[in-house]
């Protein structure tokens, strides 16, 4: 075995047992690659990898799945194709010609109209009166495969503000062999500054071509097309399949026409730049109206080898107005202070030193930014050198772009290799550098490293952002120690609908090693997971999913490569598993009766004990008791770190928090902090439900269960006078009526003092089981939900629905995905439907599969959508239509009792009862009627300004009830059959 291969295989091993059903699926799947494969070509020796991925074009071609089609009836896009031939009709064009009109005429489900027109013909002369949807064009000789355009469409059907769709292609070369992919990444506008990296692979919106004059029928009018487009992250779609095949070798050296049709273009967009070419590639400085002030930061441990490199460089650089501090945690001494005295390199230079324990990288280049005051920060390694005076320009015109975010450099070290070309989430499970250890010059399966590239983040070893930026998100995160926070620096700008940009060009070298976080500390490690989980589980937009994802050099993906996450959660620590549902209720039920019993006589003990603590006793300590959790910014875990947060800033409370049987304590304390940073300090441990490991639970002045499961145990604890339920849902109705759901529903009468999250769960937990309980009416955080900024749908847009994704029967997933999907066979382009959550969407959905997302990254999206829909069958609407309320979207909700304290029906919330017929009748009556649709809108911003808004004030009587129960508890008119 490899030895890439043997870590993630013995996790894989843990994971997926011999013999389990997963195991026995993915030894099914990997046969039936290698048999695919057979049937295509002979029986050739086992090829022996060394590293994850593949090399051979034709292997991961076998490996790939047929294409989904579109469903049946659906409304199907039209298509022009624009074929360009060269200027004579000799035999060999005709040829190509045929080729290519062939391969049009050969499509599985659509018929297309051909054009054929020599190079240079003006546009104007082939659109007039084109109806087409979508126009391609296409070289002569290039074939379309016979699925391209019905990808195409299903792309825009599922998307239908699609105005420009990307796919992937390859080469056809001189033996008629396919050869040279070119996978496309998202949306990259940098990227097409300086070359027009989606060639010939894209279909573009007929009335979008039809609106530029003066533009001929050839690579260079194409690409000038493009780059007057106005073109966005929402308006390009990308089929990440390879659907077109291109005779000979790809153009990839610009010329100088090209690059003054570069700065034209951007003037056009009112921005002025100088372009020229440079190894191939159009390279653009922007020219700000005025250039702002710059501050450079530059971190050292008093390294002279380095300074020595770095401060005369640094005085070469050619820009109005920048000052330098240098920031040194060596240690003061006369002999150093001396040195830098003694420096005159005729920079604007002071430095600061450093002496605060333990080290923090983050908090060093925070606290040193904030001592200076230029318009734009530029954070430096002290092991950098400057190798173009034009650099700074060069980085803060790009900064100067809309939508840009951060700017860095692609990185090269002393020999002139590639240190950083950006920075990808996935390689070992974490972030990488991509590109390292290649030459400037290479070809990549995602293009030249010569292109400029957008990408998740750039390295702090040089990066630039503008100050008001750095500020909004609080500077680089301080929950890192040395290594992380400049890729979340990267992710937050993403997060907010930002650009991170490298610029390809020699300006900067990195004398750093190639290994990236080698020497990082295991506690960055755990808060690098939390923020780049939904990039390891969802993939990196500016790679492609064709590629390895555990590779900085690009190589095809594999079919049984392990996944990011798998690394990473391995890596933690920490089993991988599935959050779509595992196992029966009968099997669930089995394995938990022993672990969910009970006496009476225990009972009996929590009821004495409650009765024997009488008045007011001040709560210093908690022990909270809860299940184990993998994401703590979601739901009922975050509503109790929120809680536990609140009680310790308000009145002083340490909080304990006991994982039920899983000695993870470091990947919870990472957890707990992630989502609440104040909690850092706490106590973090875990218990078992033996008798014996309840004995050993720590005493604390109270104790709560977070958790069906954990009611028992708080229940049994000894040495805590009064016990706690925080209630959060009505959990017996997440199972029919069943062992399960009686196991669930004793947890009801256990004498526990209940704190009941809404007034719907206190009336069952007092009215119904007789229980002392207080209640909270739960808020949403406004800084990231709310309507500010909300983007209005213009006229003849599709109507956006979002549906949380969520394979779980208490989601009524099943019935969400029925009415969504004849909602779209109504109205087809009329309607775009967004699911997120999970990635659980078969491949036939007509939907915008987002999977998880990053919580902070849904309240912009809720702000471009106009209906929500969430079918919670439990009693507790969840949190997710009080956020969409707060964005100013219109809610389609059941019609149910428990949540009248929430929807008003018509008013604030569109109710529907629980069919098929009557859900699609909701969602319909929104989509068709804009005034009802905006009135719902306006009444579920009021209900949450109203009531919904502050989360402090929210929680604030759940100390006093904590401290006497019995006096704060609040009274119900709920009668005893509320409980089933």
């Amino acid at each position: 075995m490899n030895a890439w291969m043997s870590g993630p295989r013995r996790a894989l091993g843990r994971l997926l047992p011999t013999g389990s059903a997963p195991r026995k699926a993915l030894h099914a799947g990997k046969e039936a690659a290698k048999t695919f494969r057979a049937e295509l070509q002979p029986p050739a020796p086992e090829i022996v990898r060394e590293g994850p991925g593949l090399t051979d074009y034709a292997e991961w071609r076998a490996q790939q799945p047929p294409l989904e089609p579109l469903p049946e009836g659906a409304q199907h896009t039209s298509f022009l194709v624009i074929v360009e031939r060269g200027p004579e009709l000799d035999e060999e064009t005709v040829l190509a010609v045929a080729a290519t009109v062939d391969s049009v005429n050969a499509q599985s489900s659509i018929v297309a109209r051909t054009l054929v027109a020599p190079i240079g013909t003006p546009l104007r002369d082939l659109l007039p009166g084109a109806e087409e949807d979508f126009t391609l064009f296409l070289r002569a000789g290039s074939v379309l495969d016979p699925n391209a355009l019905e990808q195409i469409a299903k792309e825009h059907r599922v998307d239908p503000v699609r105005r420009v769709i990307a796919f992937d292609s390859d080469r056809i070369d001189g033996e008629g062999e396919r050869v040279s992919p070119r996978f496309r990444p998202s949306w990259s506008p940098e990227t097409m500054l300086g070359a027009n990296y989606l060639g010939r692979a894209f279909a573009i919106r007929t009335s979008d071509a039809l609106q530029r004059n003066g533009l001929a029928l050839d690579d260079h009018g194409v690409w000038r097309l493009l780059l007057g487009a106005e073109l966005s992250e929402a308006t390009v779609g990308r089929v990440p399949h390879v659907l077109l095949s291109e005779p000979g070798a790809e153009r990839l050296t610009a010329s100088h026409h090209d690059a003054a049709m570069v700065a034209a273009a951007l003037r056009d967009r009112g921005e002025e730049a100088q372009a020229r070419v440079v190894d191939g590639v159009v390279r653009v400085q922007l020219v700000p109206h005025t250039w702002p002030t710059v501050s450079i930061v530059i971190p050292t441990r008093h390294s002279r080898e380095n300074l020595d490199r770095l401060l005369p460089s640094l005085a070469t650089t050619d820009y109005p107005a920048f000052d330098v501090t240098v920031v040194d945690n060596g240690g003061e001494t006369e002999e150093r202070e001396a040195w830098y005295a003694e420096l005159d390199l005729g920079l604007p230079l002071r430095h600061v030193w450093w002496t605060e324990e333990p080290f923090n990288y983050s908090r060093v280049n925070n606290v040193t930014a904030r001592g200076t005051d230029g318009e734009v920060l530029v954070f430096l390694n002290d092991d950098t050198e400057i190798v173009d005076a034009g650099w700074l320009r060069e980085l803060v015109g790009m900064l100067s772009r809309e939508g840009v975010g951060t700017v860095g450099f692609q990185l090269r070290t002393g020999d002139g290799l590639v240190q950083h070309g950006g920075v990808t989430l996935g390689p070992g499970g974490f972030a990488a550098n991509l590109f390292a250890g290649m030459a400037p010059e290479d070809d990549s399966l995602l293009g030249p490293l010569r292109w400029y590239r957008d990408s998740l983040a750039v390295t702090a070893a040089c990066v630039g952002i503008r100050r008001e930026l750095f500020e909004e998100i609080g500077g680089f995160d301080e929950r890192f120690q040395l290594t992380g926070s400049d890729v979340v620096l990267g992710l937050d700008q993403v997060i907010r609908g930002r650009r991170n940009v490298v610029i390809p060009f020699d300006a900067v070298r990195h004398f750093e090693s190639l290994t990236r976080g080698a020497h990082a500390p295991r506690a960055d490690s755990f808060a690098s997971y939390w923020r780049y989980q939904p990039w390891l589980a969802g993939g990196d937009p500016y790679s492609s999913p064709n590629l390895c994802r555990l590779t900085e050099v690009p190589r095809f993906a594999a079919a049984d490569d392990p996944t990011p996450l798998e690394l990473a959660m391995a890596g933690l620590g920490r089993p991988f598993r599935s959050s779509a549902q595992q196992s029966t209720i009968s099997e669930d039920a089995t394995a938990l009766l022993t672990l969910a019993t009970i006496t009476a006589e225990e009972v009996d003990a929590v009821v004495a004990s409650h009765r024997a603590t009488t008045g007011r006793r001040e709560v210093r300590t908690i022990n909270w008791l809860l299940p184990g959790f993998d994401l703590p910014f979601f739901g009922g875990v975050n509503t109790t770190l929120r809680l536990a947060d609140k009680l310790a800033r308000d009145h002083g409370v340490h909080n304990r928090f006991l994982v039920n049987g899983d000695p993870a304590n470091e990947f919870y304390e990472s957890a707990i902090v992630a989502a609440f940073p104040g909690l850092a300090g706490s106590e973090v441990g875990n218990y078992y439900g033996t008798d014996e490991g309840l004995a050993a639970v720590p005493p604390a002045d109270a104790a709560i269960a977070t958790f069906w499961l954990t009611a028992r145990d708080v229940a049994k604890t000894p040495g805590t006078p009064r016990k706690f339920y925080l209630i959060q849902d009505y959990e017996p109705s997440f199972y029919p009526a069943s062992t399960m759901f009686a196991m669930t529903e004793q947890t009801y009468r256990l004498g526990l003092y209940g704190i009941c999250n809404t007034r719907s769960m206190h009336d069952i937990y007092a009215g119904g089981y007789g229980g002392t309980a207080t209640w909270f009416s739960p808020a949403v955080d406004r800084e990231l939900f709310n309507a500010e900024g909300r983007r209005e749908r213009a006229e003849g847009e599709p109507v956006t629905i979002f549906a949380y994704a969520r394979d779980h029967f208490r989601n009524c997933w099943e019935l969400v995905f029925a009415a969504l999907s004849e909602i779209k066979r109504r109205y087809g382009d009329g309607v775009r439907i967004i699911a997120a959550g999970a990635k659980y969407l078969p491949p036939s959905a007509d939907f915008i599969d987002l999977g998880l997302l990053d919580y902070r990254a849904t309240g912009r999206l809720y702000r471009e959508t106009d209906i929500g829909i969430t079918l919670q069958i439990s009693r507790h609407p969840s949190y997710l239509p009080l956020e969409l309320m707060a964005s100013g979207v219109g809610m389609v909700v059941p019609d149910s009792p428990w949540f009248r304290w929430l929807f008003e029906p018509g008013e604030n919330a569109r109710t529907t009862m629980m069919t098929y017929e009557e859900v699609v009748a909701g969602l319909d009556e929104l989509v068709r009627d804009a005034a009802t649709r905006e009135r719902i809108q306006r009444g579920g911003l009021a209900t949450i300004d109203a009531a919904h808004s502050d989360w402090d004030a929210a929680l604030d009587g759940i100390y006093d009830f904590l401290c006497d129960p019995e006096a704060n508890a609040l009274p119900t008119a709920a009668p005893p059959w509320v409980s089933p």
